[in-house]
């Protein structure tokens, strides 16, 4: 299923069905990793500089201590860290979003069917549910197993509870989809108290933002090769 372009020479040149996306999520793999580093470089040098200052003082004790090094460290571990995986995860749910309804809109163009058809189904269902729904019974793709399709369920869990409950997990609509990733150590984690989630926000540590990454990078790929795959041999079969 790749596009077709003409060189200056009026060569045809294949296109990946799913070159864009792939690019998107190089970049979004790239960014993330980046801030991560700029905003611990930062920490480090904040802090150093916050003990010297510490470090100086006539007599200095603990309440010093409190006051010049514990603000900073306090300011990245509850403000900084915290918006930043935030963030990330809104910004890779986007990308999710754009360039899936994109691969769904070239899909249909293909089958010469209605284009905004996933819009259409995200009046009843999620997007990830909307998506599962028409891969598998409209456009008879197979490339993601149920438990892929959990995971994508999951991460949408993740970012539905940012936007709509301040990153709280027990007030989320399907709080039981956070829990599961909490369960799985991929550095979610929930402050609890004697088992019950205290209704705090939700901390998400560097290695949730890759294995988000990881996810979306193998929903495309695969999507990319089932694409490939299918239209290629409806091409070979209408020749």
């Amino acid at each position: 299923m790749d596009s077709q372009t003409a060189d200056p020479d009026g060569f045809n040149i294949a296109i990946p069905f799913n070159v864009y996306s792939a690019s998107a999520m190089t970049c979004a793999k790239n960014y993330v990793s980046l801030i991560e580093a700029q905003l611990s470089q930062a920490y480090t040098d904040e802090r150093f500089e916050a003990l010297e200052q510490y470090r100086r003082l006539p007599n200095a004790d603990e309440a010093d201590y409190e006051v010049y090094v514990r603000t900073v460290e306090r300011m990245f571990e509850e403000d900084f860290r915290p918006i930043l995986r935030f963030t990330t995860v809104v910004y890779l749910y986007l990308i999710f979003e754009t360039y899936v309804s994109r691969h769904v809109s070239e899909i249909q163009r293909r089958r010469n069917a209605e284009p905004n058809r996933l819009k259409q189904l995200r009046k009843y269902h999620g997007l990830v549910e909307a998506t599962q729904i028409y891969f598998k019974d409209e456009a008879d793709l197979s490339f993601f197993t149920d438990e892929q399709w959990q995971q994508l369920r999951e991460i949408e869990q993740v970012r539905n509870c940012i936007i709509h409950s301040a990153g709280i997990a027990r007030d989320s609509r399907h709080p039981e989809l956070i829990y599961n990733l909490e369960r799985r150590r991929v550095g979610l984690e929930i402050d609890r108290y004697r088992g019950k989630d205290v209704g705090t926000p939700m901390t998400l540590h560097q290695p949730f933002s890759e294995y988000c990454i990881s996810v979306l990078e193998n929903f495309f790929s695969s999507l990319g090769e089932a694409a490939q795959r299918a239209f290629s041999r409806k091409n070979l079969s209408s020749a």
